[in-house]
């Protein structure tokens, strides 16, 4: 068992596989290093405002919503391990900007030039959709989810332990050096998935498809209703998550040391992504045959709005660490729920423009939600985002509830099992 197991592990690490699991843990690992650092950097280092750090985040998205597209179809031209090799840069060139940032402006440079080049997760799928068969295809993406979950976890932890003992600007420096890493991998073990002959039949082919931009499928109305509770869900968690250090400190933990509030949310998150991993891996494949995707999707927006009403109600370290349970839980089932109802209620031919569709309402709300948590906290009290992130995904739950009565089409028919058997 044990030699299996090391031949396996060591087919991983000179399979091209590993370094696109590396690019994705690096990706996300500089996106959760921010996440109990930069707020606190921006604030007490460069004298930003709640406004200007929440912006941040809505600038990274924008950028990186209107620049996926075009990665996606500059790797159809040209590849996927050059435009993978390219946002590798744009996250170095990022994360070294932001380690050297004397102003505001060179952070929002920072995130303009990351988001800008980072769509490399998504290249990333396509690149193990290339090299993988449909039987495995699910297996294979299992890679970006658990690199995903990973960075989560190492993230927080690492960049609040690293700013409390070393100081703020150190955690993007070492990020960096890991990016510098991945890069070399690719450059070294990273072979092309998409060679030019098959590059020229898959834009002959998505030419037969031009156009189709999925705007119609709108008039669907389980679509539009589903949209809309992706849109309100997201917004809701935006709004809560940019602000959530700025609302710590102020609220949970008043008058202490900002290494000590670095530490505390660093916990608080790594938790959060701790939580996340167990329910993907454990808890999302029982619930959804045991309770069904509707019933998920709802049950998992009201544990959500639950969590930030608690917060906002007890802002306390007591009540945070409570909830961050139902937090990760609701997240990681009501999620996956969604996406998969999208795509029983779109026709055969237009899934892939309904999951194009959920990701630029994500996208929006994502932009959105930071520039009203921080107009909120600024200009009106401290507590306000997380009454507004309650409201939010409380208004998501009453839309979801509509879902009971939206007639889907399962697709795990007996037929349909064995096909996917067979």
């Amino acid at each position: 068992m044990m030699t299996d197991f090391t031949h396996r592990l060591l087919g991983f690490f000179r399979s091209p596989r590993f370094p696109i699991f590396m690019i994705v843990f690096v990706d996300v690992l500089g996106l959760g290093i921010t996440l109990p650092v930069l707020p606190l950097f921006a604030k007490n280092q460069l004298q930003a405002t709640a406004w200007q750090i929440t912006t941040l985040t809505s600038v990274y998205f924008a950028a990186q919503f209107l620049a996926s597209p075009l990665l996606g179809r500059l790797s159809d031209r040209v590849g996927r391990r050059p435009v993978l090799i390219l946002s590798q840069a744009g996250t170095l060139a990022g994360l070294l900007i932001t380690g050297l940032a004397p102003a505001m402006l060179f952070l929002y440079l920072s995130r303009i030039i990351d988001g800008f080049t980072g769509g490399n997760i998504s290249v990333a799928q396509a690149y193990l959709s290339d090299i993988t068969d449909e039987q495995n295809r699910a297996r294979g993406l299992g890679i970006v989810n658990a690199a995903f979950g990973l960075g989560f976890v190492f993230g927080p932890a690492f960049g609040s332990v690293i700013a409390s003992l070393y100081g703020p600007r150190l955690p993007f420096f070492v990020a960096a050096a890991v990016s510098l890493l991945t890069i070399l991998l690719s450059l070294f073990l990273l072979p092309e998935s998409l060679p030019a002959q098959r590059r020229r039949l898959e834009q002959a082919a998505a030419a037969g498809v031009a156009g189709r931009h999925g705007l119609d499928l709108l008039r669907v109305p389980a679509i539009a209703l589903l949209l809309l509770v992706a849109f309100s869900s997201q917004f809701a968690f935006f709004t809560f998550q940019t602000i959530y250090v700025l609302w710590a400190e102020r609220l949970v933990f008043p008058g202490v040391p900002q290494a000590s509030v670095q530490q505390a949310v660093g916990a608080i998150l790594t938790l959060v992504g701790v939580c996340g991993i167990v329910t993907q891996v454990w808890l999302v494949g029982p619930l959804v045959r045991h309770f069904g995707e509707k019933k998920l999707v709802i049950g998992g927006s009201l544990a959500r709005a639950g969590a930030f009403a608690a917060m906002a109600l007890w802002p306390t370290l007591a009540v945070s660490v409570l909830v961050v349970p139902f937090l990760a839980i609701g997240g990681g089932v009501s999620l996956p729920a969604l996406i998969a109802l999208l795509t029983y209620v779109a026709p055969p031919d237009g899934r892939g423009r309904v999951i194009g569709l959920h990701q630029s309402t994500a996208a929006m709300g994502s932009i959105l939600g930071p520039l009203l948590s921080g107009f909120l906290f600024q200009n009106v009290e401290p507590n306000a985002p997380m009454v507004a992130a309650a409201t939010l995904m409380g208004l998501a739950v009453l839309m979801g509830l509509t879902i009971l009565r939206t007639p889907t089409s399962q697709p795990l028919t007996p037929t349909s099992v064995q096909r996917a058997r067979g």
